[in-house]
């Protein structure tokens, strides 16, 4: 049994006073920072803000939490991208998966010397950084991505990945963007859940409807639902309330 099951459910809703968030991994400037203040939550790339700028969001009652790709290696991550070792990367059909658009691997999370990379960079951004949590994205490569029969090892690595993050960082809370499967088994260890790509035209559809019955479930144990669209129909937001998430509409042109 995994260490990760040890742990009881944690006090229930500590996102719960969120009822508005908002993403942003360019650079901080005075005109983001106003924009930002103005949210509850507010889910940066650390690398891009000096600590006094996270401080700066924090003494205004936002919280913020940082940017961490758990299933991908990004070259614009130069540290852990120099780190990376072929056998880090997930094999499949005979060699590694590149997204070439955004240069990224798709990494094999059952590797412990990866999982070690992982949590060098959550410590470094717990014990260098004013940070309330850590978004944890890329977690749906899992259900989109890596081939059926490998599935349940991979959760099980991400499930021990969180756990041990918690267990050394028990003040950080955890949001996971998308990977429905692995927010249901993790779900005494996550904060909160980003619903990324949300569709208010869907809402009918037996995909949709089945995952909102996921969250919902997801809700009823504490974690607090995110929804994100790139359009800005009125649909989106009025559907996404009516199911108790938590709406954004983020930019056309990204989250820089």
């Amino acid at each position: 049994m995994l260490n990760w099951l040890r742990f009881r459910r944690r006090p229930a809703g500590r996102l719960q006073s969120i009822n508005s968030f908002s993403i942003y991994y360019g650079i901080s400037t005075p005109e983001v920072k106003r924009r930002l203040a103005t949210v509850d939550l507010a889910i940066v790339e650390p690398r891009q803000w000096t600590a006094n700028d996270l401080d700066d969001l924090r003494s205004v009652g936002t919280q913020v939490f940082g940017y961490l790709s758990v299933m991908e290696t990004p070259s614009w991550n130069t540290k852990r991208w120099a780190a990376m070792t072929e056998e880090m990367k997930l094999t499949i059909n005979g060699g590694p998966k590149h997204f070439v658009e955004w240069d990224a691997y798709l990494m094999d999370l059952r590797n412990a010397r990866y999982r070690a990379l992982l949590l060098e960079e959550i410590g470094w951004m717990a014990e260098s950084l004013p940070l309330d949590g850590i978004l944890l994205d890329t977690v749906g490569d899992i259900e989109d991505y890596v081939p059926g029969k490998l599935q349940v090892e991979m959760r099980e690595a991400y499930a021990s990945l969180l756990s041990v993050a918690r267990g050394r960082y028990p003040q950080l809370m955890w949001v996971q963007n998308r990977g429905f499967a692995e927010a249901l088994q993790c779900a005494p260890l996550l904060d909160g859940f980003l619903w990324e790509g949300w569709d208010g035209h869907a809402v009918a559809t037996p995909w949709t409807r089945e995952r909102i019955a996921l969250v919902q479930d997801l809700a009823k144990r504490g974690v607090t639902i995110l929804a994100s669209t790139a359009d800005s129909a009125p649909i989106h937001r009025e559907r996404a309330q009516q199911n108790g998430l938590i709406h954004w509409t983020s930019p056309k042109t990204g989250y820089n």
